[in-house]
């Protein structure tokens, strides 16, 4: 079935955040993203796909579970792929997906052991890779804070490479209520800054334990610091001024992790 110029127009307005807002949809590129689908649940809508990738057994499997799961798809051409791919790399693929909102209520905060929290992270690879490290390192819960960059910005997407689908996110939380009530079911919350007195090295991990990262620019606030049981440092060696954050999420789950 032929994408139709209607639709090439909608899909590429979902490259907007408002309209993406407003459909409550949001497009999903490259084939290993849109693979990662069918371990979700999430409800997908329309795939489009070049005409080479149709008839490739490669491809045609995952192609024919999607079409099974409800979904449409759409036949478009290189030029019609390049008209919506403007700020994405869609690897001959793109997917418009429904969102899923995940809320604090929705989610047993009782049963959490591990969860990360980012504290007004705008940059959509650092919060992708934080997301993709929760998901590696089996967190049970990822808390994006107010002032984080939105959950289906392209970039973020395209840097957690389908671990969207694995590990829930509650964007637009209040971190400090939250983190507070996190206190009170037990979960110990620790959060990372340059000037933290506790190497990572140090860190023993409770029961359960929240992780709190803030943007390379600013750190954490002054909100979410008076919060924290602790506030903890990753020890620099070298010359670098700073340290990537999602690099540094990836750091302190594998110390945990390994204990």
């Amino acid at each position: 079935m032929r994408v139709s110029k209607a639709e090439i127009k909608y899909f590429r307005s979902l490259s907007q955040k408002k309209v993406r807002q407003t459909e409550k949809k949001f497009l999903l590129e490259g084939w290993r993203a849109v693979k990662e689908l069918l371990n979700s649940s999430s409800k997908v809508e329309t795939v489009a796909v070049l005409t080479r990738y149709l008839h490739d057994p490669d491809y045609d499997s995952i192609l024919a579970k999607l079409s099974e799961r409800g979904a449409t798809i759409k036949e478009v051409s290189e030029i019609e792929l390049g008209q919506v791919a403007d700020t994405v790399q869609s690897q001959g693929v793109f997917a418009v997906v429904q969102q899923q909102t995940v809320t604090l209520e929705s989610v047993r905060l009782s049963n959490a052991s591990l969860v990360v929290a980012a504290d007004s992270v705008s940059d959509p690879g650092n919060l992708g890779s934080i997301i993709r490290s929760a998901d590696w390192f089996s967190a049970d819960l990822v808390l994006l804070g107010r002032g984080c960059v939105e959950l289906y910005n392209d970039k973020v997407l395209r840097s957690m490479v389908g671990s969207l689908f694995h590990v829930p996110v509650v964007e637009g939380a209040d971190l400090p209520a939250v983190l507070t009530e996190l206190r009170k079911k037990g979960l110990v919350v620790a959060s990372f800054a340059g000037d933290g007195k506790e190497s990572y090295t140090e860190l023993k991990r409770p029961r359960g334990m929240v992780l709190v990262f803030g943007s390379e620019a600013h750190g954490i606030s002054k909100e979410v610091r008076a919060t924290s049981d602790n506030v903890v440092r990753i020890p620099k060696y070298g010359k670098a001024e700073s340290l990537n954050v999602g690099v540094a999420c990836g750091i302190v789950l594998a110390h945990l992790r390994a204990q």
